[in-house]
């Protein structure tokens, strides 16, 4: 299974744009997906990877979904970061929703350790960086997805 999300969506729009890709996609490549709603997040599931002009019309970006361990999250930010990436400064960013034993600050730090593994020469820019790790925390799940600048 590949996955994908969007984060540009207005909140009241989620279902009706899920529904449309997911019958596009069906209708166009015969590929099948579903969809959930995370909060502000349009999450999507496909069988098949969904090809890059699609991506880029729907501003879907590949995703991971996880549960808030932090020992988990910290594996599976290091499968969302393409392994030849090329950038100099990165950032993580962490936003939650719920009560967690970690802070924001304190995950972000954490989790930092993951970057630093596969990248030992990359610098933390948190105003400008070239590379982004989102991490949303959102009760007992946390959706994981990355930027390029």
């Amino acid at each position: 299974m590949i996955n994908y999300v969007s984060a540009d969506i207005p909140k009241k729009s989620l279902n009706r744009v899920g529904r449309k890709i997911v019958l596009e996609l069906f209708e166009k490549s015969n590929i099948f997906c579903k969809y959930q709603i995370f909060n502000k997040y349009l999450y999507l599931t496909s069988v098949e990877t969904i090809s890059d002009d699609f991506k880029t019309r729907h501003k879907l970006i590949e995703a991971k979904l996880c549960d808030t361990n932090v020992e988990n999250i910290y594996d599976h930010v290091k499968h969302i970061i393409p392994s030849k990436l090329n950038i100099e400064t990165f950032a993580i960013k962490v936003e939650r929703k719920g009560e967690h034993r970690f802070t924001s600050t304190e995950l972000a730090k954490e989790l930092a350790g993951s970057v630093f593994e596969l990248f030992p020469n990359v610098r933390v820019d948190l105003k400008n960086p070239d590379f982004k790790v989102h991490i949303k925390v959102l009760n007992n799940k946390c959706l994981l997805y990355t930027e390029r600048r």
